[in-house]
């Protein structure tokens, strides 16, 4: 072989090296790659009467626009849809129904330590997602371990009624009728679900009782720390002309289903459970107190729409196919729902959407376990501080033409539990000044009670007092 001939064959070689050396280079950093691209599953959670449509374009529009964003995650979106409608199942049932999918989604090998999971629910879902997350966190039988819990990234609902709903009330009330007058109505709604979402319902009497029970502290501390959580609200301005007979005020401070003070899940609390006490007892205003768990955004838009793609239409959670590639579409939920899986702080954008007037006040009054009652047998009035009449005052509680601003029930766990609530407004805006009432209940043969109470506009306020007999 000449000395050319071995030159050639040498620079070949090296060549051929060397290309097999950035070939490996460049499959070993797409290996890399790969290893290192995490999974995140969004499931949407629909509410009651719903199923994976009510969603409208949500999962092409999330999976476009997040997986066209970030190349180190990998998102999927998985439509979770449970026995809605079924009279016999609660909503403690549907969280047991989407366990199962949940568990099957991070099941061992399939899911690794880096990928995350989180949850979109309307209405009744998210009520439904809200169970799932606390039972799981205590590891009930029937839902998943804390160690899941681990993966949850977002938590995200949209108008969900968690202290009660109107429209939830008279759907109840008219299977109840139907059920009596021997009428099969084809309601899309169960029967337990929407005796669960009527105010002063004993599910919700737990989800206020599971935020303010210092046993459950480690647990909301937790969920706090770690998980990422959002309430969006609407609003339905179209329907403003019905808000003095909805909301008790100019503007309709609900979006067609539910009251902007129900979706809100921080609320103000007092709890006063005393053994003994005098006559006239009276709980001052120090004594309540707050919780803070969730970001509060509201939106412009209809709890669902018949015509979600006009925009005085819009829905909360029909998502349209404009939306699909572009968050900055017209949707008025979905820009907020993208920036919050992102990771980036969110704001309300609609300052017009902010002065609103409504509150919710919910009572439970615990009377002695041996006596016989009826709801009419507890008072409940209302006074300014100082003990005069509201009639003049900042403060209106139940407006003569608002529809169900009032209503007692028994609680079914605890029949010596009376509950009680009332819609109502701050009539205007004093700066500087705490919004309160000084509220009386009272009981023949047991010693009333005074318990000054703060209320906030669109917020709710939870009361729990006990009343004792008077031979004590």
């Amino acid at each position: 072989m000449t000395l050319k001939k071995f030159n050639y064959l040498l620079i070949s070689i090296l060549i051929c090296i060397f290309e097999i050396g950035l070939s490996g280079t460049v499959r070993g950093k797409e290996i890399v790659e790969m290893k290192h691209k995490s999974k995140h599953t969004i499931f949407l959670i629909h509410g009651i009467g719903g199923n994976k449509k009510h969603f409208g374009k949500m999962d092409k529009a999330l999976k476009s626009v997040l997986n066209g964003k970030n190349e180190d995650v990998e998102y999927s979106i998985v439509n979770v849809e449970y026995d809605t409608g079924n009279d016999n199942k609660t909503p403690y049932d549907f969280a047991k129904d989407i366990n199962t999918i949940i568990q099957k989604t991070t099941a061992s090998g399939l899911f690794q330590k880096q990928d995350k999971i989180s949850l979109i629910m309307h209405s009744q879902g998210g009520l439904v997602g809200s169970i799932w997350l606390f039972q799981s966190m205590q590891s009930t039988p029937g839902y998943a371990t804390p160690k899941i819990i681990t993966h949850v990234d977002s938590f995200i609902t949209l108008a969900t009624p968690f202290w009660g709903a109107k429209t939830a009330q008279w759907g109840s009330e008219i299977k109840s009728l139907a059920k009596r007058l021997g009428t099969d109505l084809p309601l899309p709604f169960g029967q337990k679900e929407l005796e669960q979402m009527s105010f002063g319902s004993d599910m919700i009497y737990d989800f206020r009782q599971a935020m303010i029970n210092p046993e459950f502290k480690p647990i909301i501390d937790y969920l706090k720390k770690n998980i990422r959580f959002l309430n969006i609200v609407g609003v339905a301005d179209v329907l403003n002309p019905l808000g003095i007979f909805i909301s008790g005020s100019k503007k309709y401070e609900d979006d067609g289903a539910v009251p902007l003070s129900s979706a809100r899940f921080d609320f103000l609390y007092l709890k006063s459970l005393k053994d003994q006490y005098e006559q006239g007892d009276r709980v001052l205003l120090k004594e309540n107190k707050s919780i803070e768990m969730s970001p509060y955004i509201v939106v412009n838009a209809l709890h669902r729409s018949p015509v979600p793609d006009l925009k005085n239409f819009a829905s909360i959670v029909q998502v349209t196919k404009d939306c699909i590639n572009n968050k900055y579409c017209g949707h008025p939920s979905f820009k907020y729902i993208v920036d919050h899986l992102q990771g980036k702080k969110v704001r309300q954008r609609d300052e017009k959407l902010g002065d609103f007037k409504t509150f919710l006040i919910d009572i439970n009054v615990q009377l002695p376990k041996n006596l016989k009652f009826k709801k009419e047998d507890v008072k409940i009035e209302f006074f300014k501080l100082d003990g005069g009449s509201l009639k003049d005052s900042n403060i209106e509680i139940s407006h003569a033409l608002e529809l169900n601003s009032e209503g007692k029930r028994f609680s079914d766990d605890e029949p010596h539990h009376l509950r009680a609530y009332y819609m109502g407004s701050i009539k205007r805006f004093l700066p500087h000044r705490e919004n309160a009432i000084l509220l009386k209940i009272s009981m023949e043969g047991l010693r009333s009670r005074f318990i000054e109470v703060k209320l906030k506009e669109s917020y709710s306020t939870f009361i729990e007092v006990n009343l004792i007999n008077k031979t004590i």
